[in-house]
């Protein structure tokens, strides 16, 4: 037999919930039909539960929660994970995509940046050109050197 202590289950005044923290990844994608990036969503630094599906509807983004398939389902989908009030979906939603828009933000200066970097040098075309002068000038002198050494070796 096996006996032990009961745990103390506390009073409803005595619960107090630390504050929901949520960390989002987001992944943007090249579009794929109407899917345009992946998220990944962190609690408390604790527990993380991927596979959300980031897509372009008709009125905006949407966020699919991460879901396998099902044949006996209407969808063909089951989700896996899912909010249980319509507030806390609200706020999960809100979240992913502010970090979709935030991933895309960074991709958009990324190319900003690129772009102006790449007016600043020369083309590569031009770079190559340069590039086969110099190299030909050095083995021009290169050459002049080998001869002038061979000359003086051979006067001895």
């Amino acid at each position: 037999m096996v006996s032990g202590k009961k745990a103390a289950v506390p009073q409803e005044a005595e619960m107090v919930a630390p504050p929901l923290q949520i960390e989002v990844a987001a992944r943007v994608i090249t579009p794929i039909d109407n899917l345009v990036g992946f998220a990944s969503v962190k609690f408390n630094d604790v527990f993380v539960v991927e596979g959300f599906k980031i897509l372009q509807g008709e009125k905006g983004l949407f966020v699919g929660m991460p879901s396998k398939p099902d044949n006996r389902s209407n969808t063909g989908y089951r989700d896996t994970a899912k909010p249980i009030t319509a507030a806390f979906r609200n706020e999960l939603i809100e979240v992913v995509v502010g970090a979709y828009h935030a991933e895309v933000e960074k991709l958009q200066s990324r190319v900003a940046a690129v772009a102006a970097a790449s007016e600043k040098q020369p083309s590569i075309q031009k770079q190559l050109a340069d590039g086969a002068v110099k190299a030909a000038k050095e083995n021009a002198s290169r050459s002049a050197l080998v001869k002038e050494d061979k000359s003086q070796n051979a006067e001895r």
